[in-house]
């Protein structure tokens, strides 16, 4: 049997043989067969070059996780945040501290983590870099979220003592309240104890009466003049909106992709562009080029290089091919998550009476339901000021055998990393697109 095959097999290899350089010759001495070796190579070059300037785009299909998450610009930010909190650390060091009667009131809620203590870097960059005069118009509340606030290994620690306006911890005259507070910790009610948290600190910046309530979780790092873009950024969604819930720091690109409630949109667009392509050859062909071109390479534009340019488009990713202008936009939607968010003073204590209300949940997720209900706008700041550094959950550890990261490392700003390492790029909030 296989005497038989061997012969067949070689006889097929031989035919392929002597074809082969005939058909390689036929699309080199054809115009239609030059057209498409020459549109397939440069279509592969533009695949190169998607993979690289698209490799930190999470809605790219060239998004490439190993070189993405680079901690470019946040390297250098933490640096000068580590040594903002060490020269703290000494007792000697004098600090300049909020005016009782603030522009902004500053409210940082933070609990242990396993390892690094990531609070420590968080309010060095918020602090470090403030010019005097800005440092007075904040005043910074550090809630130490633990019913014995010794557990917490910043509690005692020089820094905090000498950098922040209040240090907060629960009340233990209230026996009832603070009796639940040991029952979430014991039974690890995340749910209960943070939204608690929120409101705890939120109702202790509205008592200081400041325009401006900012509410940052402890595991970020801002940009340098943070304060300044967010000032500017206030205004900006003022003079936009009189109905808006909060201004947000921080945001993640990741769900900003080619999302499925657009398909009729994105479907209608591609249809009008092989429409378009489609009436200039035909109008080439009949007013100038009424011999070159061929029905053949109109079928050809119409059906492989223009849909293959489209699908390429998509590929490369919308926060790429579309990005958000630099300035303050409404971001009703994809923003994720809590990280940093800016609230009139007003405006928190409503949102205090809708936690309570709720009493239970994740405080984005009741603010969005809330936002969406109410039809209240929310704004957010880009590039964002904010970048989210925490590997562990402070709500448990989210790390899975299956995956090389933890969901926690996943919640990240791309564009953060793209200020400069040199003269941070300066952000112009009166930008509005």
């Amino acid at each position: 049997m296989l005497g038989k095959i061997r012969p067949a097999v070689h006889s097929l290899i031989d035919l392929i043989r002597s074809e082969t350089p005939i058909h390689v010759h036929r699309l080199l001495t054809t115009g239609a067969g030059r057209t498409f070796l020459g549109f397939l190579l440069l279509y592969l070059l533009l695949i190169q070059l998607c993979r690289h300037a698209f490799y930190r785009d999470p809605t790219s299909a060239f998004f490439d996780a190993s070189r993405a998450y680079d901690h470019v610009y946040s390297r250098q930010r933490q640096q000068q945040a580590d040594d903002f909190i060490k020269a703290a650390n000494s007792s000697a060091s004098q600090y300049p501290h909020g005016d009782p009667h603030p522009t902004m009131c500053l409210g940082i809620a933070t609990v242990e983590r396993s390892g690094e203590q990531y609070v420590r870097p968080a309010f060095g960059s918020l602090m470090e870099g403030l010019m005097e005069d800005e440092r007075k118009h904040i005043f910074t509340v550090v809630l130490i979220g633990h019913t014995d606030p010794q557990q917490h290994p910043i509690y005692n620690e020089t820094w905090l003592e000498n950098t922040a306006d209040k240090v907060l911890t629960y009340d233990t005259s209230n026996a009832t309240q603070f009796d639940l507070l040991v029952k979430w910790e014991k039974d690890k009610d995340y749910r209960r104890k943070a939204i608690f948290d929120y409101t705890y600190l939120l109702e202790t910046c509205i008592h200081t009466e400041a325009a401006w309530i900012a509410m940052i979780e402890d595991d970020t790092l801002a940009v340098k003049g943070w304060y300044t873009h967010a000032m500017a950024a206030l205004d900006v969604a003022d003079s936009k909106s009189t109905n808006w819930l909060y201004l947000r720091l921080f945001f993640t690109e990741q769900f900003f992709g080619w999302n499925s409630e657009f398909w009729p949109t994105y479907l209608l667009s591609s249809i009008s562009i092989l429409t378009t392509v489609a009436i200039l050859l035909l109008a080439l062909r009949r007013l100038r080029y009424p011999t070159s071109i061929s029905n053949a390479a109109i079928l050809s534009a119409c059906f492989i290089y223009t849909p293959a340019c489209i699908l390429l488009y998509f590929l490369a990713g919308k926060v790429s091919m579309r990005p958000i202008p630099t300035g303050v936009h409404e971001m009703p939607n994809y923003g994720c998550c809590a990280q940093g968010m800016v609230f009139s003073s007003p405006v928190a204590a409503k949102v205090v009476d809708k936690l309570k209300e709720k009493e239970s949940g994740f405080v984005d997720m009741i603010l969005e339901e809330w936002a969406n209900q109410e039809k209240l706008t929310r704004f957010a700041v880009v590039p964002s000021l904010l970048q989210h550094i925490g590997g562990h959950s402070s709500k448990g550890d989210d790390f899975s055998s299956a995956q090389p990261m933890s969901v926690a490392e996943t919640i990240f700003n791309f564009g953060f990393e793209l200020y400069e390492q040199r003269g941070e790029r300066v952000v112009h909030p009166s930008t509005n697109g």
